[in-house]
């Protein structure tokens, strides 16, 4: 499968981007961490869910309902993730970066101790490794959208109490002159690169089906199509 950096770079200025960044990617940055890892993933599931609609052969509510709701086959994330792997329809490196979201999400869903990000550094980097270079084009977004929003809050803050003449970026220079060694910062960054990625993630997913989507036709197979 060809790589899709360009069409995801380019949704960053389309309407599904901007709620991908608005709202889920804001929604996981204020939940837990254990929340913001089983929420992130139901909604990459939901656009797993897309593409499998794109390709199915029948769009009746039956057939979908058989593949979809529990038993079906295709009711569970591992079920998805097989599927469109085994059909050819994503590559090696999204089915990877796919299991170990789903790995993850299995142990914030079924531990009992206390779920941290901190200590899956190695599974973030796997998830965001569906496009080459794609870790450290999601570290610096999430990076330099943090330390502006920070930036945002503490000038907000300042103008509530009228000290709008206060310089609040040279505060702000003061207080972490090397922000990315403060623990702090390090810790909260670790869930904005995990927003951050998840929506690229579907923003992949999406440029997939986007694909599939122009093949599809009355075709009962694949070979019929190609003929």
């Amino acid at each position: 499968m060809k790589s899709h950096q360009n069409e995801i770079l380019g949704k960053m200025n389309e309407k599904a981007y901007l709620e991908l960044s608005f709202d889920f990617a804001f929604k996981l940055t204020n939940e837990s961490e254990r929340g913001a890892i089983l929420i992130g993933a139901s909604k990459v599931e939901e656009y797993l869910e897309s593409l499998i609609l794109t390709i199915l052969p029948l769009q009746t509510k039956a057939y979908k309902s058989k593949l979809l709701d529990y038993p079906g086959p295709l009711s569970s994330f591992s079920g998805k993730i097989e599927l469109i792997h085994a059909f050819r329809l994503i590559d090696k490196k999204l089915y990877d970066s796919l299991n170990s979201l789903r790995i993850m999400r299995n142990k914030a869903a079924h531990t009992a101790n206390i779920f941290s990000l901190k200590d899956a550094n190695d599974a973030f980097t796997k998830i965001y490794s569906f496009e080459d270079n794609f870790p450290e084009v999601i570290h610096h977004l999430a990076y330099n959208n943090l330390i502006k929003w920070k930036l945002h809050i503490i000038k907000e803050n300042f103008e509530k109490s009228d000290l709008k003449d206060f310089d609040h970026e040279k505060i702000w220079n003061e207080k972490y002159p090397n922000p990315e060694e403060d623990e702090a910062i390090a810790e909260q960054l670790i869930i904005w690169k995990l927003a951050y990625g998840l929506t690229f993630l579907c923003l992949k997913i999406m440029s997939v089906t986007d694909e599939y989507a122009m093949l599809r036709s009355n075709a009962d197979t694949w070979v019929e199509l190609m003929n």
